[in-house]
Order: structure tokens, then sequence, then C-alpha cells
């Protein structure tokens, strides 16, 4: 008989908090002195999504988010592929992103965006 699988997840609620405006969302992972470890920003959500990444160990990249690789019994996992220039409109976009998000984690989220963008 098939067990009910857990809703728990590896990282507590403290240290991970999500945001979400409209077809944004913001997921930052804090440690434990409260500083940003890493953040995702996903655009589109649903319709066409593309996520912006970062990682204070140096993983920072624009990608699109597919359904992934369907296998037999197991259910459809997201991937994030390829590296593309972060468009100018995603940084407008971000920049009128509510969600109710700290303007000090908004305000960190926008720098690193500024800073990684190709021109």
């Amino acid at each position: 008989m098939l067990k009910p699988t857990s809703k728990r997840s590896l990282v507590s609620e403290d240290e991970r908090v999500r945001y979400v405006d409209g077809t944004t969302c913001l997921t930052i992972w804090f440690d434990e002195l409260g500083d940003i470890i890493a953040f995702e920003v996903i655009f589109g959500l649903v319709v066409d999504e593309w996520a912006f990444l970062y990682h204070r160990k140096g993983v920072t990249r624009y990608c699109k988010v597919d359904n992934g690789e369907n296998r037999i019994g197991r259910p459809q996992k997201q991937t994030m592929t390829g590296v593309y220039e972060l468009p100018i409109e995603r940084l407008e976009e971000f920049s009128e992103f509510n969600g109710e998000v700290p303007p000090k984690e908004k305000k960190f989220v926008l720098n690193i965006m500024k800073a990684r963008r190709v021109e």
C-alpha cells in the first residue's frame, strides 16, 4: 500500500521566504545570521516561465524554466535550462514588484540583477 508523502521541507520557513505578486515569485534563502544565501525570481508563472537565480558562492544566471523529462513512476520535475542575457524589461518588471517584500531584500535583489546584467 502506498504511504502519503511527507509535506515536510528540508528548509524551515525561517530559512526560506516566498513573495508573490501577479505572475512573479521571489524566493529568498537565509543563513543562520539572517543574511541572504540565495534567491530565485521566477517571471511569467505558469505560462512562459523564466528564472533569475543567484547564490552568494558564485552561481548567477537567467534561464528558461522547462517542464523537464518525464520518467515512469516519477513526477515531472522542473529544470532550469540555458544561460541568457537578462533583459532590461525584467529589471523594470521587478522594480514594480510588490509582494510585500521588505525594501532591504528588494534592493539587494535589484542590485544583484543590475550588477549581473550584460549590456
